[in-house]
């Protein structure tokens, strides 16, 4: 593995966490042979120093950028757009997301005799063990340019053969229902509550007893309603509870207990 620029650029096997840990994986897959053909014809770049391989430019092009502080992932992201923004919630929130890095690496493979690059925009790890390529779009014009959808094609043939998937978001879904992405929102806000582990025992043995309960009667039992709310927000991003979004919160929200053993325990 040779150091280019500040990139470690090794033929795709291959972070550390879950996550870090799944994207090398293919690399003590059984089937070396098909694996090793890719690696020929794929190379995976890596930055040196675990962040986003691609930096956020500011100044030559009027878009909205940001960081995003992720609880969930432990770090900070960077955003070229308010959908990937957006995206970024979602993962906060959604408890079948375990983690996920935002540009954590670059494709580099030969189509017809010229190189190309890839650089997702993200890539998620779910709780099954799934890994997402992820590429977010404002919309579906990008179907308009056949250089960039066989570019895309390639990287999702790539993603196929290590047993990855491609997923392209579009701005509709981020956004739509509209009760579910101001539950994101609202929820996300109050990722970095503080709790104690004895605030997290006191409500897993409550749900553990009656498989899943409102909202206020859990909330009640770690305090004041309002913080104990908090509370169970922040707890959904650490995929310790999980909160029914898909109607607008409220005492009667139903809360359950994530029971696959990957919650964190703050």
């Amino acid at each position: 593995m040779n150091r280019v620029h500040d990139d470690f650029r090794a033929p795709i096997y291959g972070l550390t966490s879950d996550l870090d840990d799944a994207i090398l994986a293919p690399a003590s897959r059984a089937d070396r042979l098909s694996w090793e053909h890719l690696a020929s014809q794929a190379t995976l770049v890596l930055p040196s120093n675990g962040c986003s391989i691609r930096s956020i430019i500011t100044g030559r092009r009027i878009i909205t950028t940001g960081v995003y502080a992720s609880r969930k992932s432990g770090r900070a992201h960077p955003y070229e757009s308010m959908n990937e923004r957006a995206f970024f919630m979602h993962c906060e929130v959604d408890t079948n997301v375990v983690d996920y890095r935002v540009q954590p690496f670059r494709f580099e493979f030969v189509i017809d005799g010229t190189k190309r690059t890839y650089i997702p925009d993200a890539v998620v790890l779910l709780a099954d063990g799934t890994v997402e390529v992820i590429e977010i779009k404002n919309d579906r014009r990008f179907l308009k340019d056949v250089d960039y959808q066989t570019k895309l094609s390639a990287v999702e043939e790539i993603c196929r053969q290590v047993d990855w998937r491609f997923r392209i978001v579009l701005k509709q879904a981020l956004y739509t229902p509209t009760i579910r992405w101001q539950a994101i929102e609202d929820i996300q806000s109050w990722a970095f509550t503080d709790y104690a582990i004895s605030d997290v025992y006191r409500v897993a043995a409550y749900l553990h007893a009656i498989g899943s309960g409102p909202l206020a009667d859990v909330a009640d039992r770690l305090g004041r309603r309002p913080l104990g709310v908090a509370k169970l927000k922040a707890m959904m991003v650490a995929r310790i509870v999980d909160l029914d979004i898909s109607e607008p919160l409220g005492d009667q929200t139903r809360v359950s207990l994530i029971t696959d053993g990957m919650g964190e325990l703050v």
